[in-house]
């Protein structure tokens, strides 16, 4: 396999896995800790476990336009 083929294979799959983080809601811990630590640097962000506690929690007291 040639450099530039390498290359384009690992773009892509970055690519997919990027998509697929945000389709999943994988990379909203990420941005939650990001958005911390530029709002509230005085503030310690929850750990990744009790981020999706309560990020299920508010989602079950407020379903919004959910359907099920």
């Amino acid at each position: 396999m040639t450099v530039a083929v390498a290359d384009a294979a690992r773009r892509v799959w970055h690519a997919v896995a990027w998509y697929m983080n945000g389709v999943t809601g994988q990379s909203r811990y990420e941005a939650y800790v990001e958005h911390e630590r530029e709002r509230h640097p005085d503030r310690e962000p929850l750990r990744e476990r009790e981020f999706w506690r309560a990020h299920y929690a508010q989602q079950d007291a407020d379903p919004g336009a959910r359907c099920c």
